[in-house]
């Protein structure tokens, strides 16, 4: 059925409120005002832009800004000095400035304080913050000056013209049933039209990857890699870690195999944040950063800190990791890319929030010298590109491009060649990698006893209040979507789980953090008799003998309704082994990255769906 759609025509669309679309909304309407008073005391010549008539769009797929807004935080407030010289004064909610920070090596049982902070993690002068509220902060701020932001509306779509021309997003339909049939209340998405859309989805966004299918914007790149981050906004009874310190941890629960690290950050309120970053690009089939949030809270040193707490709040989070070598064509016909979603990141201080922002600075002076000049053609867009370039944006992410790539083997060896390339540029070779689906080897090669899975979670004891399991966690997220709606998270297909439960024992179940993937209680007897008449390329799968070679894309999705065959909620196919209960899901996106054989795509789901961040 051909659904008629309304068309909206806008000056600039800004696709994400995050802080780098938001500071580059509210940097252009300030460039727009400032150049209009200039003209009017006859300081400059040009044509007056009357604001109110400007249609400067943001779309925002949360239920209002700040709440999808996830991130450790330590903000560097480089750029928001330069958005806005007296940030502090206009009330920018900071939980503390740093003036502690620490680095600590925990063992099984032990801590020890490293002698002196890596220069990379020393945060000294920067503020610890929560991204949820500053998001919200700078939302008002852009609504202050004319922006007009429309929360509870997600980008499903891009829209081209005949010459392959960016010329804006359709936003997603409302009011569809489980099987894709139109409810009373259906509500068809609408078509923006705009001169140019600014594109800041964060983390392995559902349209800029669409750009990539049609425009190539990843050519000749890297391809994107990921951290997952997980984080709890723990209550205490008493002040123990001040607003503002800000304590790194190296080892423990994570093997020097692996790669990531844990972070403890002081915030109001007898509040700290407690989170635990892990790689995506690693080997290990059995991730689960929430499992291993919980053994850092139990570590010795961990509790003592955490003592009486209570998890008040909790998230999480893919990171774009690949950084400068995977930075696409930011900048096209049409289109701009700021922030996370193009991998803006660095992955070695930690902190992408600055980059984000300076980016969408430097996208509000291109479109400003646009719309002055008359021009917002291919040309003039790309000057954005050269723009970020001459930055320090690209100073700084150039200098640690092979910082991820150097951990490849693990933190034991990876950190002597960090140091070498931070310190003295050698062992700084450019290198290619693979994507994170890619390098996750089958289960029984790091884990030959199957008993070894079931030890990964000893020692956790849930107590409701200070370790929780991912359903609980799930609740304090503020998680909610509309259950009679078709899931947002596709299966391609249903067979490759039973190949993937063989091979790797299906990692969905456990990297996604608050349990969205379910296996049944008989999955091995339901997998032997999939595996007894599945015949993949041209071997059959009998006992074991299992290729990897077939490794689909992730197929053509119809809203859960494959050859006529209806879905009900978190299930698109008839008798499918892998439940999906889509409507606990936070929107990290690990699944679409992570999959072995990419067998799960995340699409939009209906507008205002997902957590609702206050803290984080």
């Amino acid at each position: 059925m051909e659904i008629e759609r309304e068309q909206m025509e806008v000056d600039v669309l800004f696709v994400g409120a995050g802080p780098g679309n938001l500071s580059a909304a509210l940097h252009l309407m300030n460039l727009l005002n400032a150049h209009n008073q200039a003209v009017e005391k006859g300081l400059k010549h040009g044509d007056i832009f009357p604001l109110d008539e400007m249609m400067i769009v943001m779309i925002e797929k949360g239920s209002e800004v700040g709440a999808h807004g996830f991130s450790g935080a330590v903000l560097d407030p480089v750029a928001v000095k330069e958005l806005m010289p007296d940030w502090l004064e206009q009330g920018c909610p900071v939980e503390g400035e740093v003036e502690d920070d620490a680095v600590v090596f925990l063992t099984a049982n032990r801590a020890m304080k490293l002698p002196i902070t890596p220069p990379p993690l020393d945060n000294h002068g920067m503020y610890v913050i929560s991204l949820a509220r500053f998001c919200r902060w700078l939302g008002e701020k852009c609504e202050e000056a004319g922006v007009q932001i429309f929360p509870g509306f997600p980008g499903v779509k891009v829209l081209f013209d005949e010459d392959q021309r960016v010329i804006g997003v359709r936003t997603g339909d409302k009011g569809m049933d489980p099987d894709g049939n139109l409810k009373e209340n259906f509500e068809p998405g609408i078509d923006l039209v705009a001169k140019v859309t600014v594109f800041g989805e964060g983390p392995r966004g559902h349209l800029t990857t669409e750009l990539e299918r049609e425009l190539g914007i990843q050519k000749g790149k890297n391809p994107q890699t990921y951290e997952m981050g997980v984080k709890e906004i723990v209550e205490l009874p008493e002040a123990r870690v001040a607003p503002g310190q800000v304590i790194h941890t190296m080892g423990y629960p994570l093997s020097l195999q692996s790669v990531g690290g844990g972070f403890l950050y002081g915030m109001t309120g007898n509040r700290v944040a407690v989170g635990l970053v892990v790689d995506l690009h690693g080997q290990d089939p059995c991730i689960d950063a929430h499992r291993d949030l919980q053994k850092l809270k139990a570590h010795p040193w961990v509790a003592e800190l955490l003592e009486g707490g209570k998890v008040v709040q909790y998230g999480g989070k893919a990171l774009a990791a690949g950084g400068f070598l995977a930075m696409p064509r930011i900048a096209f016909d049409g289109g701009m890319i700021v922030g996370d979603a193009a991998s803006m990141l660095d992955g070695m201080r930690l902190k992408g929030i600055h980059t984000a922002m300076k980016a969408g600075m430097l996208a509000a002076e291109t479109l400003f010298e646009g719309l002055v000049k008359n021009d917002l053609s291919a040309s003039q867009i790309e000057t954005y590109q050269t723009r970020v370039r001459r930055s320090y944006i690209h100073e700084e992410l150039y200098k640690v491009r092979n910082f991820h790539s150097a951990l490849d083997n693990g933190m034991a060896t990876g950190m002597f060649k960090v140091g070498f390339q931070y310190l003295f540029g050698l062992m700084n070779k450019d290198k290619t990698v693979s994507e994170d689906h890619l390098r996750t080897v089958e289960i029984s090669k790091m884990y030959p006893d199957d008993s070894h899975i079931d030890q990964l979670s000893d020692g956790i004891k849930y107590d409701g209040e200070l370790f929780l399991d991912k359903l609980t966690d799930a609740y304090l997220s503020g998680t909610l979507h509309e259950e009679k709606q078709p899931s947002h998270l596709r299966l391609s297909n249903p067979d490759q789980c039973a190949v993937c439960w063989r091979l790797y024992r299906a990692p969905c179940t456990r990297f996604c953090p608050v349990e969205v993937y379910q296996m049944p209680e008989d999955v091995d007897e339901q997998v032997e008799k999939r595996l007894a008449g599945l015949s993949i390329g041209p071997d059959t799968p009998r006992h074991g003998n299992l290729s990897k070679a077939f490794v689909p894309a992730p197929g053509e999705h119809d809203r859960g309704v494959k050859d006529g065959a209806p879905s009900v909620p978190g299930q698109q196919w008839p008798n499918q082994l892998l439940h999906i209960n889509f409507t606990n899901c936070v929107h990290c996106k690990t699944c679409d990255i992570k999959c072995p054989y990419l067998n799960l795509t995340w699409t939009p789901p209906e507008g205002g769906g997902g957590p609702n961040y206050t803290m984080t």
